[in-house]
């Protein structure tokens, strides 16, 4: 793209914005997944994004509950948390490290059938700089914060003194900053804590819906991740969660729209929580 056309593609964009914000927004944010689209197949030749691996392939025993799930804004999909469980049950006393847990649904999943989890978050004041306001902040942990074997860390991933974890994780939950240097980052830093060559990576929102990619977070993941390392990378079937998975599996490149090879069954029950 030339810079003429760059330039005029921008001032198109800051025109509409000023008649409709709503539209301009998403304007921006699809050409920001664009570029980077365009990024990752000219530098990696990824044109259908990364290969799908089949949650029945990885977990062939899929068979989970989840519970706590809060059914608001920002949880992650069910699938996705069954997914970090019937990760962490691959390992023996598993050690679990989650990068952004806020409300701690995720953490307080796999936190039944691990061992040790620790959960690194932005602090109280680090959110109220970020705009949060109280309700948001007093969020913090509510689903984790009572179990013992999770240890919650108040502190900014990037910046991080990750020294004293010496020993490693068996399985890592990235779902922190979303924008392309904070994957980035985190994505550097993980792979320096793998526990040994079995060890895996979870990555949040790689993709934008079940099927298609989310190509800024892609983009971070690919350029963060070790050269040698990147052929392991996959798309998990079912779920918007990109994974490191260091075995061979089956894996393929699939075309949109996909047609259904299985079918899951939900029972859903709610109970009533007690005021704080």
């Amino acid at each position: 793209m030339s810079l003429k056309v760059k330039i005029t593609k921008g001032f198109n964009l800051l025109k509409n914005s000023l008649k409709n914000p709503k539209s301009a927004l998403k304007g921006i944010k699809k050409s920001l997944q664009d570029d980077k689209k365009n990024y990752v197949i000219k530098k990696y030749g990824l044109k259908k994004g990364l290969p799908f691996i089949d949650i029945l392939d990885l977990l062939p025993n899929f068979k989970e509950t989840i519970f706590p799930y809060s059914y608001l804004s920002h949880s992650s999909y069910i699938s996705d948390l069954a997914l970090l469980k019937g990760l962490a049950k691959k390992f023996k006393n598993c050690r679990y490290l989650e990068i952004g847990t806020w409300r701690g649904e995720s953490i307080a999943n796999v936190a039944k059938v691990a061992k040790k989890c620790v959960s690194i978050s932005l602090s109280d004041e680090e959110l109220k700089k970020f705009g949060h306001n109280k309700n948001y902040i007093k969020l913090q942990r509510f689903f984790s914060k009572k179990f013992k074997n999770v240890e919650h860390i108040s502190h900014n991933s990037h910046t991080y003194e990750y020294s004293k974890f010496k020993q490693g994780f068996d399985l890592i939950f990235i779902d922190g900053d979303h924008s392309y240097e904070g994957v980035k980052i985190d994505t550097q830093n993980m792979f320096k804590l793998l526990k040994d060559e079995n060890s895996i990576i979870v990555w949040h929102d790689g993709g934008s819906n079940f099927e298609n990619n989310r190509w800024s977070v892609l983009a971070a993941i690919l350029d963060g991740c070790p050269p040698e390392k990147r052929k392991h990378l996959y798309r998990v079937s079912n779920t918007i969660c990109t994974i490191y998975y260091p075995k061979k599996i089956k894996n393929s490149f699939l075309d949109y729209p996909n047609i259904p090879n299985k079918k899951f069954e939900i029972k859903i029950n709610a109970k009533k929580l007690k005021k704080a």
